[in-house]
């Protein structure tokens, strides 16, 4: 009879640990971060160009960001609760191409 209650009661517990794994493995991300896309709207190519924030604009560029080269910036994703100058500060134009999704040919 012990037996019979232990099995019972360690079935209901594996049934109810069972339960709250099928339910949370269907569980979907509800929070996605918004993003914010701005394009490099500017022809200066000087030290320091890529990194200034009132180079770029809001948006997509006009252009298509499929040059090979990496002469301009193109385009940044900038994720929600960041800002675009706190990515750009501090990085000179090398680096600013080195996160720029896509390049922009010379002006």
């Amino acid at each position: 009879m012990k037996h019979l209650e232990f099995l019972k009661i360690h079935f209901m517990l594996a049934a109810a640990l069972l339960t709250a794994g099928i339910t949370m493995s269907f569980k979907t991300e509800t929070s996605k971060k918004a993003v914010t896309v701005y394009h490099y709207d500017s022809t200066s190519m000087a030290p320091g160009a890529f990194s200034t924030v009132a180079n770029w604009a809001v948006g997509n560029p006009v252009e298509n960001c499929a040059t090979p080269r990496d002469v301009r910036p193109c385009k940044i994703s900038v994720p929600e609760g960041s800002t675009l100058s706190s990515i750009l500060a501090g990085k000179n134009n090398s680096q600013v191409l080195d996160i720029s999704e896509g390049y922009l040919p010379e002006p």
